[in-house]
């Protein structure tokens, strides 16, 4: 399973580095490669991690696009996001029965045994790529990952096309985002 995100540049916060420095060492044993849009960060290289060129803010529309021509499922993830160990287990099997799947995160400030849902926020689609090719022409094009909008869109056509084939992952506690401060783009 392939991950697929944006980040924003380390120098801008402490917060934001320590948050997505975080969140990546959780998705190592989860993803057999994680796709970075943006330019390489010291403190995200490793084996499995490939950068692609990208201005500040890609579009969803590019990452999805990504999500398209790898030949696995591939998941849309928010930089910041801190995955549960027992995800790949959890993906992997709702990927051989689904085509799709989703989550609601769960926020954490310190203890992550203390996470919970605060928001409606989604922050990790999971799809097979004929999913991500039939998705990508129609996302719109003002849509950028960690921005309003992008991902109440996303799931409501996932949902809505792939309704059978769709599930949600949220009694798994597998996706836990971590309380910060208002960062503006």
């Amino acid at each position: 399973m392939i991950a697929v995100s944006s980040f924003k540049p380390f120098h801008e916060s402490p917060e934001i580095a320590t948050n997505q420095a975080r969140a990546f060492a959780s998705w190592l044993p989860v993803f057999d490669a994680v796709f970075y849009f943006g330019a390489p960060e010291p403190r995200l290289a490793s084996p499995k991690t490939v950068f692609v060129a990208a201005p500040n803010y890609p579009t969803t529309r590019s990452l999805v696009q990504m999500a398209a021509i790898v030949a696995e499922p591939a998941c849309l993830i928010n930089s910041d996001i801190v995955l549960a160990p027992r995800a790949r287990t959890v993906l992997a099997t709702a990927m051989r029965r689904y085509q799709v799947a989703t989550s609601f995160r769960l926020e954490f400030d310190g203890d992550l045994r203390r996470a919970r849902r605060v928001d409606n926020g989604l922050d990790l689609f999971v799809a097979h790529p004929a999913v991500w090719q039939h998705c990508w022409p129609l996302v719109p094009p003002e849509f950028c990952i960690g921005h309003p909008g992008w991902d109440s869109w996303l799931n409501a056509w996932l949902r809505d096309e792939y309704r059978l084939a769709y599930t949600d992952l949220s009694a798994h506690r597998l996706v836990l985002h971590p309380r910060h401060s208002r960062v503006s783009p």
